[in-house]
């Protein structure tokens, strides 16, 4: 399905070093993200209402605000796929960075307010709700987040997007956490051991892990960070491919944004 979404809505996708390929790859992850976040906010939300359900009705609305991380990828792409113009003569590269370090921003917050939940579980112990309903909502949302995790790493890996890779790890946390949730509830019925408070603790710390690694990739572009070996010996395979160079060196990269690399040396 991700291959067919690639064909029907992006020309010329093989193309990833061009930056409008590269937009319309991002944008079209967003909008994705965003139609699924946005599946799952309305299916949670009537069948918490028609059930009378708090925890689902409640969690639609953590789903709505995965939607919002969605937007801010599907908006970030966009604006920096705009020309560059006399305020910004290098272009708007950049914002491509800061959309996905307010995607591990996000990640953090939820990091931490799924710890801070389950230490208070953990103290006061409490019945986790269980039914049918209950389960196949939680099974539908684990199998359209993992899609999208999967979706999403996917695309980071095509065009090696670190925003891309951080709201692959946002939809990576949002399905373990579900995961366990679900586990935690079937544990809870079926052994009277009631262990969501432990696991979704565990969960916690691993997103809070996910969510650090998520903001250095986007943070370290932003701060500058030395050029990959890789890209410092193909301008080196290319400037000394004329027999009149004998050699190079202070060699200086400027990043403003990916596929939008500027650098300076001495021949």
């Amino acid at each position: 399905m991700t291959n067919a979404l690639i064909h029907i809505f992006i020309r010329d996708a093989e193309n990833t070093g061009d930056s409008q390929v590269r937009e319309k790859f991002g944008v079209l992850s967003g909008a994705v993200g965003l139609a699924c976040n946005l599946f799952l906010f309305a299916l949670k939300l009537i069948i918490g209402l028609l059930t009378g359900s708090i925890s689902i009705a409640a969690d639609a609305f953590n789903n709505l605000s995965d939607a919002g991380s969605s937007a801010v990828t599907l908006i970030g792409f966009k604006l920096a796929g705009a020309k560059p113009d006399s305020e910004h003569p290098f272009g708007h590269g950049r914002i491509e960075y800061v959309s996905g370090l307010i995607v591990a921003a996000a990640i953090l917050l939820m990091a931490y307010e799924l710890i801070r939940d389950s230490i208070i579980k953990i103290i006061h112990p409490e019945e986790t709700e269980f039914s049918v309903m209950v389960v196949v909502i939680l099974i539908i949302s684990i199998l359209v987040k993992l899609y999208m995790y999967l979706y999403n790493s996917g695309v980071a890996k095509k065009i090696d997007s670190a925003a891309m890779k951080a709201t692959a790890t946002d939809s990576l946390s949002d399905t373990c956490a579900t995961a366990v949730v679900l586990m935690a509830a079937l544990i809870g019925h079926f052994t009277g051991i009631y262990v969501d408070g432990y696991c979704g603790a565990l969960v916690g710390v691993f997103i809070m892990f996910a969510g650090i690694g998520a903001a250095k990739d986007t943070l370290n572009p932003l701060l500058g960070q030395p050029p990959e070996e890789e890209f410092v010996q193909k301008i080196d395979q290319i400037v000394m491919a004329h027999e009149e160079i004998c050699g190079i060196h202070d060699l200086i990269v400027h990043d403003y944004g990916p596929g939008r690399q500027m650098a300076s040396l001495h021949a």
